[in-house]
């Protein structure tokens, strides 16, 4: 009759040693053990990935709120079209970080300035 198909490759690492009765408490012991060594291991590794992401993020933190406060110079409506107009030449996959900024700080210009946004005249 033969081995199922899932049972024709099985390879004996280690022999068990001692009685017969005893060898499935050692190999559930080291089993024990392997998982808790495998499952620690992974949670370092899963933790230095976090950590370097988590240190990229905030540089990228920094420099936005940098590139933040170099576009706020941009004052007035007449340096914001010239401005917007440079961005025009550009493929926005370039620029849509900058045109976020300045939509977003627009935004809280005419906010500070009283208006609602999204109300206009009905």
């Amino acid at each position: 009759m033969g081995l199922p198909p899932y049972r024709r490759n099985l390879v004996i690492w280690s022999p068990g040693t001692g009685p017969v009765d005893c060898a499935p408490k050692f190999a559930r012991g080291r089993r024990i053990r392997k998982c808790i060594r495998t499952g620690a291991l992974l949670t370092v590794i899963g933790l230095m990935r976090a950590a370097r992401i988590v240190r990229t993020r905030w540089e990228a933190h920094k420099q936005r709120c940098e590139l933040e406060r170099e576009l706020a110079a941009y004052s007035t409506p007449a340096q914001r079209r010239d401005l917007e107009a440079t961005l025009n030449q550009y493929p926005d996959e370039l620029t849509y970080e900058l045109r976020n900024i300045l939509a977003r700080q627009a935004m809280a210009a005419y906010c500070n300035r009283g208006g609602v946004p999204g109300a206009g005249k009905y």
